[in-house]
């Protein structure tokens, strides 16, 4: 019984392993899409592909938590397990980004005033940089791969890669929920303004009678419609391209008088999703070369002198030494090596020559417990 049950938790371990790797490829594309301007029913499905994907890990999450928690190693599963990544990247997410963005889409909500524009950007801005930390989950499928064939190294790489990435994350995390507070100009602030200018223009330029000028607005590509009470007086596209490439989230809207102006959020998205691209490839770099340039480091430097010393230790026929590099003498695992090599091996080696030894190690615990002090 206890077989089918491994099995069963194994090919659970491996499905998750599988999603997690699918969730990466989606966020990297969701952002590449809205960078590119990809069509509008591309860039749903995406949203809610996303929607879905935090759904399952807000689900996973929960389920991990209370089956710790019912064991009694829910503390363990949140700081040694690293429990904490998988609940940042996930309610949060669900509840403050995704969640919200699907609700909107299946009520139909269109057109966000310039406060209210700026109000999310500002929440969603602070909220998707925690989508990073999903990185961290990679470490979940290295687990799986022998690179290393050390339970340490593995340990310590993992540690290692957790603070880099989690420190550099939060502390972004941080300063742009900070920043977002701070009564400074910023680009969403500078955009809003722009477009409430040119509102105030195009409203006079109507009154005025002069309608046929509002068409110079042709050379700002985020104007797309002015409407006024009688309808609408300027449109960059027709009905059909804004059906194919704009979605309700895409617009944003400044009114003067009785002149509505609605103006494109691309650009906005553009940039940000470019600066969420940039500390995804940023971080998945790091990733890479802790995991290609360290974990050799730490393997020859620290796990295959123990490795060799507790063989030397534990198996009476092997006499192999420990190489000692010239630059790491001082190091204190070096230095262990040194009385192994210069002080043990000799050692046992007498002892395996002692007559009536028939080459077994005849050395004690007890017999060499001074020996590295």
């Amino acid at each position: 019984m206890v077989i089918p049950m491994k099995k069963s938790k194994d090919l659970i371990e491996n499905f998750i392993l599988f999603v997690i790797l699918l969730v990466l490829i989606q966020t990297f594309v969701e952002d590449l899409a809205v960078l590119l301007g990809w069509s509008w029913s591309v860039r749903k499905a995406l949203i809610f592909s996303g929607f879905g994907f935090d759904l399952f890990f807000s689900i996973e999450f929960i389920t991990r938590y209370f089956n710790s928690l019912r064991k009694g190693k829910a503390l363990k599963y949140m700081l040694q397990e690293r429990g904490w990544v998988d609940l940042i990247a996930s309610l949060p997410l669900l509840f403050l980004s995704s969640g919200p963005g699907v609700i909107a889409l299946l009520q139909g909500t269109a057109f966000m005033s310039a406060a209210g524009m700026l109000n999310i950007l500002k929440v969603v801005k602070t909220v998707r940089i925690a989508r990073i930390l999903r990185l961290l989950r990679l470490l979940k499928v290295f687990k799986k791969i022998k690179f290393v064939n050390s339970v340490m190294a593995q340990r310590h790489l993992t540690r290692i890669i957790t603070t880099v990435i989690s420190s550099f994350v939060i502390a972004l995390t941080a300063a742009s929920f900070i920043l977002a507070f701070v009564p400074v100009s910023d680009i969403e602030q500078d955009f809003v303004e722009k477009h409430s200018v040119m509102a105030a223009t195009a409203e006079r330029l109507y009154e005025n009678g002069n309608s046929g000028l509002l068409k110079e607005f042709d050379a700002y590509s985020s104007v797309l419609i002015m409407r006024t009470s009688e309808g609408t007086v300027y449109s960059r596209y027709d009905n059909d391209f804004y059906t194919q490439w704009f979605g309700p989230s895409d617009y944003g809207y400044v009114r003067s008088g009785d002149l509505e102006l609605f103006y494109s959020l691309k650009p906005l998205y553009a940039t940000e999703s470019k600066n969420n691209l940039l500390i995804f490839v940023a971080i998945l770099s790091m990733l890479i070369i802790l995991m290609v340039a360290y974990t050799p480091h730490f393997a020859l430097t620290v796990t295959d002198p123990v490795n060799i010393m507790v063989n030397g230790m534990s198996d009476s026929s092997y006499n192999l030494e420990v190489l000692i590099p010239e630059n790491l003498q001082e190091d204190g695992i070096y230095k262990l090596a040194r009385q192994y090599n210069e002080e043990y091996l000799p050692m046992k080696a007498r002892n395996n020559d002692a007559p009536g030894q028939g080459g077994g190690l005849a050395l004690k615990v007890d017999n060499i417990e001074d020996l590295f002090k």
